[in-house]
């Protein structure tokens, strides 16, 4: 199923399976390349997975969050100022935009190798990673998983369902044993006020903005926090958005204006908006070349 929000706001629906997306797949042999259809109309089609904080509509139908704020200040003097967003699940993505329903896709898509022999993916926005709540001050001088592997008397705390981040705690060397599993995110932050945790882990945006709604000045996020990498391959993701690798022009002048917004107080002040920190830029020498190669 995918919801459809349309130029003037309003959400409908429309069936759209998974079999009758891929059989489209082929029907997107231009008739007028990309670029030129979205500057002459001033619209791009664009697919999103309704994900806080990156892309999402609003109660009202409005398409807003991270990467589209970020896509509307790069696309805006090509003359692209709507975009028509289309609403479906993260998996239909990629299968929507090569059969042609979108022109460009978003949503926090990870730049992957399996993912780049499929579509041509834009210069990254930001790392999606782990984080790390610590006690103000940081005490113990915790700035990555190696730090606690390093300490066995240092300890982990991590929600019972987490094991994504417990495996890349792991990976680096944390040992069981210096893990302690809590029912919840507040039982987390708890348990590090009260010292039964030296750190608590979660997913970067999410702890940046649970700790802003906290508000509590005995915590903080321990930064900079280094990411796990493993026999030379990241475990977090780089983000960006996607086209197909038919439309190169549209590509190629949407990454020449991201690549010289990314160093604009604008965009440091886009990402402070939507939890993103320093800890979530693109590090120098960060490349889509070299996230599909990894």
């Amino acid at each position: 199923m995918l919801n459809h929000i349309s130029r003037n706001g309003r959400v409908f629906v429309a069936a759209l399976s998974l079999t009758s997306a891929m059989a489209l797949m082929g029907a997107g042999a231009h008739a007028q390349d990309t670029l030129a259809k979205a500057k002459e109309s001033g619209s791009l089609r664009i697919g999103f997975a309704n994900e806080t904080p990156f892309a999402y509509a609003t109660p009202d139908g409005e398409l807003t969050g991270f990467d589209i704020e970020v896509l509307k200040h790069i696309s805006a003097d090509l003359g692209i100022k709507d975009f028509d967003g289309g609403v479906t699940n993260f998996g239909g993505m990629i299968p929507g935009l090569i059969a042609g329903r979108f022109d460009l896709v978003t949503s926090a898509i990870y730049i992957r190798p399996d993912r780049c022999k499929q579509v041509a993916f834009g210069e990254p926005f930001y790392v999606l990673g782990d984080a790390l709540a610590v006690k103000a001050g940081n005490p113990k001088k915790i700035h990555s998983y190696g730090d606690i592997a390093a300490d066995p008397t240092l300890k982990l705390a991590n929600t019972a369902g987490g094991t994504g981040l417990r495996d890349n705690a792991k990976a680096l060397g944390v040992k069981d044993a210096q893990i302690v599993i809590v029912p919840d995110d507040a039982s987390g932050y708890a348990a590090v006020k009260a010292g039964r945790a030296d750190a608590y882990t979660n997913v970067s945006t999410v702890l940046e903005t649970q700790l802003r709604n906290l508000g509590d000045s005995s915590l903080e996020r321990a930064s900079p926090f280094q990411q796990p990498v493993v026999d030379g391959k990241p475990r977090y993701g780089v983000a960006s958005f996607a086209v197909r690798p038919a439309d190169k022009a549209l590509l190629d002048e949407l990454n020449k204006r991201l690549v010289a917004f990314r160093d604009t107080p604008e965009y440091a002040a886009l990402m402070d908006k939507y939890a993103l920190t320093k800890d979530d830029a693109v590090q120098p020498g960060m490349t889509t070349a070299k996230a599909c190669a990894q």
